[in-house]
This record gives C-alpha cells, sequence and structure tokens, in this order.
C-alpha cells in the first residue's frame, strides 16, 4: 500500500517536471502541462496511478487554498474601491452570459437546476490564466486591463453563493421546497454567527500568538481556523472551500494580511498544480476521441458567444472597438472554477455523466486555446491609455495559480 501510493507521488513528479517545463517552453504556460500531466498518468493514458483517489483528496486541498488566498486578498475595504468596475462590468458580463447560455440549454431538456448550473459554468473564465497573462505582459493598469480584472473578481465572488445554492437545487422540489428554504436560512445564520464569533473571540487570541514571536505557532493557528471554517462548512452541509474563502476573508481584516499570505500562496501555488492534475486524470479521452467534432463545435460556439458578449461590453464601457476585442479575446475561455461546478452537479446528480463529460471537454478545449488567442493581442493595438487607480494592481498581486508572476502566459 504504502509502496504504491509513493509510486504514485514518484510518477506525479516525474509527469510535472517532464511535462510543465515543455508547455512553459511552448509558451502555453504551467496550467496544461500540469491538465497533460493527468491526462498520462490516468486511467485514459497509461493508467500509472493505483491512488488516484489520494491526488484528487489533494486537489480538493488545493481548491480550498485557492478560496482562501481569494478571500485573504479581497477585504470588503478594497472591494469597495473596485465596486464601479466590479459591479457594472462584471455583474452586466455574468448575468448576460448566463441568461444567454441559460435559455439555449433549455431546449434540450435539462431541469432548470441543471440548466442554470452548467449556464454560470460556461460564464467563468480563467482567473489562472488571465490574471497571469495580464500582469506578465504588464497591461493590468491599461483599460481593458482593468474590465477584465473587475470581471475576474466578481467571478471569483460569483462562485461561493454558487457553492451554497448546489446542494440546495440539488434536493429542491415542490414539496420540499419550504423545508429546504428553511435549512438555508438555518446555515446562513450558522455562517453569519461563526464570523461575528471570529471577529471577537479569535482576533484577540490571534494578535497574542502573533506578537509571541512564534512563526511556526502562527503559521499553526492559521491553518487551524481555515481547515476549522471549512470542517464547519462540510458539517453543516455546505462546501468545504466556502468556508476557506470565509476565513481568508476573516483573516484579511487581522492586519496579518503580509504574512500570512509569505507562506500561503507558494503552499497554494504548489496545491493548485494538482488540482489541475486532478482533472487531467479524469478526462475522459476515449469519450472525446468518439464525440470530438461535436465538442469542438460545442467549445466554439460558446467561446464566440462569450467574445460577442464581452465585446459589446467592452463597447459599451470603453467606446473603443480594439480594447473591446482584447477584452473579448482575453475571458472567451472556460474556467477551473466551471470544473469544480460541473463536478458539483455530478456528483449531486444534477447532470448526467454525458452532460458532464460535454461540458467538460469543452472547457478543456477552450482553456487549451486560450494561449493561442492572446497571442491575437499581439496584433491589436492596446486601445484607450488610461491607467487604474494604484489600489486595484495592489489587491490581487499574486496569480490564483502555479504560474509565477515573471512567467509569460
Amino acid at each position: 500500500m504504502q509502496e504504491t501510493l509513493l509510486l504514485d507521488i514518484f510518477f506525479y513528479f516525474c509527469a510535472t517536471v517532464i511535462c510543465v517545463p515543455f508547455f512553459k517552453s511552448l509558451g502555453l504556460g504551467s496550467i496544461f502541462g500540469y491538465l497533460f500531466s493527468g491526462l498520462i498518468l490516468g486511467r485514459h493514458g497509461l493508467a500509472l496511478l493505483h491512488h488516484a483517489d489520494n491526488i484528487h483528496e489533494i486537489s480538493e486541498i488545493g481548491l480550498i487554498m485557492l478560496l482562501f488566498v481569494i478571500g485573504l486578498e479581497l477585504s470588503p475595504a478594497r472591494l469597495n474601491k473596485l465596486k464601479k468596475i466590479i459591479v457594472g462590468v462584471g455583474l452586466l458580463q455574468f448575468s448576460l452570459t448566463t441568461t444567454i447560455f441559460y435559455f439555449a440549454l433549455s431546449p434540450i431538456g435539462l431541469s432548470s437546476a441543471a440548466s442554470f448550473l452548467i449556464a454560470s459554468a460556461l460564464s467563468l473564465s480563467s482567473t489562472a490564466f488571465s490574471l497571469t497573462y495580464l500582469q506578465s505582459s504588464q497591461q493590468l493598469t491599461k483599460s481593458y486591463g482593468q474590465s477584465s480584472f473587475g470581471i475576474l473578481i466578481f467571478q471569483d465572488l460569483i462562485v461561493i453563493p454558487l457553492m451554497t445554492a448546489i446542494p440546495f437545487l440539488a434536493n429542491y422540489s415542490e414539496s420540499s421546497f419550504q423545508m429546504n428554504t428553511q435549512s438555508f436560512l438555518i446555515n446562513m445564520g450558522i455562517v453569519i454567527a461563526s464570523m461575528i464569533v471570529s471577529k471577537f473571540a479569535l482576533r484577540p487570541i490571534l494578535n497574542k500568538i502573533f506578537y509571541s514571536q512564534s512563526k511556526e505557532i502562527f503559521i499553526g493557528s492559521c491553518l487551524i481556523i481555515v481547515l476549522g471554517g471549512a470542517l464547519l462548512m462540510e458539517y453543516i452541509g455546505l462546501s468545504k472551500a466556502l468556508g476557506a474563502f470565509l476565513a481568508g476573508l476573516f483573516l484579511s481584516g487581522s492586519g496579518f494580511r503580509s504574512e500570512i499570505q509569505s507562506f500561503s500562496v507558494p503552499l497554494k501555488s504548489m496545491l493548485m498544480g494538482v488540482f489541475f492534475m486532478g482533472f487531467g486524470l479524469e478526462f475522459d479521452l476515449l469519450f472525446f476521441q468518439s464525440h470530438f467534432k461535436t465538442i469542438f463545435a460545442l467549445s466554439g460556439s460558446f467561446i464566440i458567444v462569450k467574445f460577442s458578449i464581452l465585446f459589446l461590453i467592452g463597447l459599451a464601457f470603453h467606446k473603443d472597438w480594439k480594447t473591446s476585442i482584447r477584452l473579448g479575446l482575453l475571458l472567451c475561455q472556460g474556467g477551473e472554477f466551471g470544473f469544480w461546478i460541473i463536478g458539483q452537479c455530478l456528483s449531486h446528480n444534477i447532470v448526467t455523466g454525458e452532460i458532464a463529460n460535454y461540458t467538460l471537454s469543452a472547457i478543456t478545449v477552450s482553456i487549451f486555446a486560450a494561449p493561442f488567442l492572446t497571442k491575437l493581442l499581439d496584433y491589436i493595438p492596446t486601445g484607450n491609455p488610461e491607467v487604474a487607480v494604484e489600489q486595484e494592481a495592489e489587491i490581487y498581486p499574486l496569480p490564483t495559480s502555479p504560474i509565477e508572476n515573471k512567467e509569460a502566459a
């Protein structure tokens, strides 16, 4: 047992050491190296992993750390500084895209819950890829970079209520509506109460630990808060990642944000690599080979729809076609949270395995297409030369991905 698990870990590191640098040398970024590593090692590739479930558990920890760091970097005060961009551009993009995809999915016989969640998943873009591109190309302070940044932040935030809604929608029925609503409100009350208790009880304790000059105990205390929040949310029937996000939001106001980031971001980056690899392991290569024409048609269709919506939003807000094209090309791909939402829909029996495979395959193809789409940005002028307010570049100083800041996407 231990030997086979150790062998799995050995194969994992071998695959990443080979694939990640190779894809980086092609200018495609680390994400694709991790996805391809999972493809090679998975049951539809060489089937070298005997304990793939262990990798999936670690990848879930990667998701938890991702939501924790997002919460850590987005305090209410900072969100208030960006509210016009987030609410104006971000809300409009998500609402329009989700609505169009929802009505496009309705004729194929899906339930309202399935149509809404799939539409929401397809509306999301890859924060890991897009934000890294903006930072590495120094485009974050440009006109389209501001709008892209606002859209990405809104998408990261909207994932939280979606995580909360999935179990509720999975059990929804006319007869159980009142019971589900009551349970949902009770759970929300527990969440609010835990945040209040944390503010008045945990913060003084954390202050004492920090000023005790014991870095190890301080780091351990922060991890206890993160994991404790995740376990509490799981206990009341909500997502563990929601608990991690709330823990990050709590710690962002503790005054120790930079100290916590110093150890959480490198850990998160490593685990995020396993997060992407986990989806590579699950990718059904046989299904893709059998239905590749349909998958490419679906992927191309939703890329075109997202690009068109983003282009129109760009025209409405910037009055400049060059900025609008750049916005559309950067964010028209699917995102990592789309993987997670569809996976949760499948595990809660909201969608069938076939629908999940089509959707996940289409998102994967779009992510692989993203680097080639952004290459087109080199041939398009930047557009309006406005710069963002200084605080915007500081709110999200590190990419939420295993890609380094200095690395070109």
